[in-house]
């Protein structure tokens, strides 16, 4: 049933982190929106961490300059000033050379430094035009997938929906806009946010099906199903900015402007499930994939989910036993009514035949009431069910960022013990003072950029780890208020429904009730 379809999926997280300029885009005037965003507000810190990270990393290489108490440093500083003694007495063509190639070096130092600050104060200044007020508020956002409609020829028909949508973000050009979306746009976006926000719980869409698809009750399923995809996106605090959102929410060029945000993996389209098989594939068979669970926490959550995975799967195929077996029992009163039929119009006596009428008729009457039971049941627990079967799904995704981030660090920590055995070797080497500063001066700076690339691959590790924290988080806290909701609405439709039933008996002894008497 999980077999998701998903056919652009390529989980390639090394490039997943960018910037998001439209993220915390409100007005000054927004309104908060809803409970359920206010639900959300208090995630903000956790989940506001890698959104920074980029520009961490950006600031690293004049944050680990080279420090005093560094016995590279040290050690590498003595030799420079044994190098500077006057035995022997230097060439001055020689000397100009050093000279000259120093200033070079440092003018370089400087211009990459003025240019790193630049860049930094001005993706600083628009987040700070865009970032969520103090006061907590965000955009209002109301999302509806409506009127599905089958376009194409025999060959390339599909669904188109229309997707509505009002918001009073600053970030879009109108406040309120429709576009056609078909079911494969809808995966392109699952995909590019899910590529562009490593450790985010990116809400699923349904799964794909080759056949029924036309049908209209898997229509509307779908249609449903897609709504609250996308209602529960643009509620979640890190993916409401998100700028493959805006596209696909406003564009009306969208085959064109999609194509221009993140290049579209070459690799071959596979399922989303295929996916997760071949990531974990791939993290076997990498020579830094051998990972081991330092975090008890996490080990925990994998146990939980994967029993909960368990769990709503034995629920999810009882409720598909309960909707079939109102059916059959619609299809079976319904039979048992037309029986009676025949043996109405046979019968010789009015009162009896009449009798006979009016109970084939409720006969028929109640199997329209449990196929409406039926489908309310598919609409509240099965819906809901399934959809949390499918965001297990996502949380494995994020997990998988978190260990593709581990072997970026593991990669990163090898490379530089890689560079201080190959500065080890230089120091010990006997050569003449001069070239020894000079091979150490190049091998001292390989160490800080490795060091530096350790450093940042650990943050982004670090910082997806506690994002995953903090999306788990939300996400039992999710679902304990859907699963309350399915459940009441479940429970109401069925007192509704048994109220119309009882109804309908009632009926029947109002309409023979004189006919009994006589």
């Amino acid at each position: 049933m999980n077999n998701f379809g998903m056919h652009d999926a390529d989980l390639d997280y090394d490039s997943a982190l960018e910037a998001n300029p439209f993220a915390d885009a409100v007005s000054p005037s927004a309104t908060t929106a809803g409970a359920a965003a206010e639900r959300d507000l208090h995630n903000n810190d956790d989940t506001s961490v890698r959104t920074n990270s980029r520009r961490s990393s950006q600031s690293t290489r004049s944050e680990h300059q080279p420090q005093p108490n560094d016995p590279i440093v040290n050690d590498l500083e003595s030799l420079r000033l044994e190098s500077t003694k006057p035995l022997p007495p230097p060439a001055d063509g020689h000397q100009e050379h050093d000279d000259l190639s120093e200033e070079v070096q440092e003018n370089v130092y400087e211009a990459e430094v003025e240019e790193e600050e630049e860049e930094e104060e001005s993706e600083y200044s628009q987040s700070e035009s865009l970032r969520v007020p103090e006061s907590g508020s965000r955009p209002y956002f109301h999302v509806a997938v409506q009127d599905p409609q089958k376009v194409g020829d025999a060959i390339n028909a599909h669904i188109v929906y229309k997707v509505k949508t009002k918001t009073n973000s600053p970030a879009f050009r109108q406040p309120e806009f429709v576009v056609a979306r078909r079911y494969r746009d809808f995966l392109w976006l699952y995909n590019q946010l899910t590529l562009g926000n490593p450790g985010v719980i990116v809400p699923p869409v349904p799964e794909k099906h080759a056949l029924g698809r036309f049908q209209d009750e898997f229509v509307e399923s779908r249609r449903i199903a897609l709504e609250r995809c996308l209602q529960k996106i643009v509620r979640h605090p890190m993916l409401y900015g998100d700028p493959d959102l805006k596209v696909f929410l406003e564009s009306e060029s969208f085959n064109i402007e999609k194509r221009q945000k993140r290049a579209e993996p070459d690799t071959p389209k596979v399922s989303l499930m295929r996916s997760f098989g071949e990531t974990i594939t791939n993290a076997a068979t990498s020579p830094f994939s051998k990972f081991v669970e330092v975090d008890e926490w996490f080990a925990s959550k994998r146990s939980q989910l994967d029993g909960l995975e368990n769990q709503l799967k034995g629920l999810l195929k009882s409720v598909e036993g309960v909707v079939k077996q109102r059916k059959d029992l619609g299809g079976a009163i319904a039979e048992f009514g037309e029986s009676m039929i025949p043996l109405a119009s046979a019968e010789l006596d009015r009162d009896l035949s009449t009798h006979l009428i009016v109970l084939a008729d409720i006969q028929k009457r109640m199997k329209e009431i449990h196929e409406q039971q039926a489908h309310h049941d598919v609409l509240t627990l099965e819906h809901t069910i399934d959809e949390y079967i499918r965001i297990i799904g996502s949380i494995r995704v994020s997990f998988n960022a978190r260990i593709k981030a581990y072997q970026a660090y593991q990669q990163a920590e090898s490379e530089l013990q890689k560079k201080q055995a190959v500065y080890d070797r230089l120091h010990n080497n006997a050569q003449s003072k001069s070239a020894k500063t000079e091979r150490l001066v190049g091998a001292q700076q390989d160490i800080h950029e490795a060091k530096q690339r350790m450093e940042e691959h650990h943050r982004e590790f670090e910082d997806i780890s506690r994002l995953i924290k903090s999306e788990l988080d939300r996400f039992d806290n999710e679902k304990v208020e859907d699963f309350r909701d399915s459940v009441e609405q479940f429970l109401g439709s069925m007192i509704e429904h048994q109220k119309q039933i009882v109804a309908l008996w009632e009926s029947y002894f109002e309409q023979t009730e004189g006919l009994a008497e006589s």
